[in-house]
């Protein structure tokens, strides 16, 4: 169980994930609303909530589609790449 703390409010957790902690994650998101909290000043708390899940959303999918090109670039130069050797196998007498 962690104890974290977000935008004033003490939640006690438990997470699943190895990778990034949940004291990680939270530090996170009550950065995005104190940072939304000093443009948007008198914005209710819950709104300020929403508004940083959508941002931080936008960041994943973000994150998310760039991965994607990249993952899809690294595909080609590797079929370019066993085209090429099976081309020049081919060449070869055994």
């Amino acid at each position: 169980m962690a104890k974290i703390e977000i935008y004033g409010k003490t939640y006690n957790l438990k997470s699943s994930s190895g990778e990034i902690s949940v004291e990680e994650a939270a530090a996170y998101v009550d950065a995005k609303m104190h940072e939304l909290a000093e443009a948007r000043k008198k914005t209710p708390s819950m709104d300020l909530a929403v508004l940083a899940a959508l941002n931080i959303a936008q960041e994943l999918l973000e994150l998310q589609k760039e991965a994607g090109a990249h993952n899809q670039d690294q595909e080609e130069k590797i079929g370019r790449l066993i085209d090429t050797l099976e081309n020049e196998l081919q060449g070869i007498d055994y």
